[in-house]
């Protein structure tokens, strides 16, 4: 395993970037709701971002998806146009390199959600009161 940050290997794969990029904003989103929930316009800026934000979520996942089949799409290609290399280690390195994309999508959703989670119980709870 090459050291350093991982992403870095995988810096010319724009979907990375996509899944990255959409997360950091999704986050970023999120955090406001939770800095700003003392603020007298935070329900409404909660009841607009809740409905949203589901959604930019669930995009992260499929983008995963979207890559790891790009990924292997890639692969096969250059399986079937190279001659002489070891085709075993051509697929399994190339597999593998597609795999990541969604192991990326899926660790970027899942603290997106339980983020989300908990803001619309807060924002239920300013519902009641």
């Amino acid at each position: 395993m090459p050291e350093g940050f991982v992403l870095l290997q995988f810096a010319g794969n724009a979907i990375v970037w996509c899944i990255v990029g959409l997360a950091l904003f999704c986050y970023s989103i999120e955090c406001l709701l939770l800095l700003g929930s003392g603020e007298d316009n935070w329900p409404a800026q909660a009841r607009s971002w809740l409905a949203v934000l589901p959604i930019l979520l669930g995009a992260l996942p499929l983008l995963g998806l979207l890559g790891t089949i790009a990924g292997l799409l890639q692969t096969f290609r250059s399986i079937a146009t190279t001659r002489g290399l070891d085709q075993q280690t051509l697929l399994g390195s190339g597999i593998a390199d597609a795999l990541v994309t969604t192991q990326l999508g899926l660790i970027t959703v899942v603290p997106g959600l339980l983020l989300l989670t908990w803001l619309r119980a807060r924002y239920r709870r300013t519902q009641v009161t």
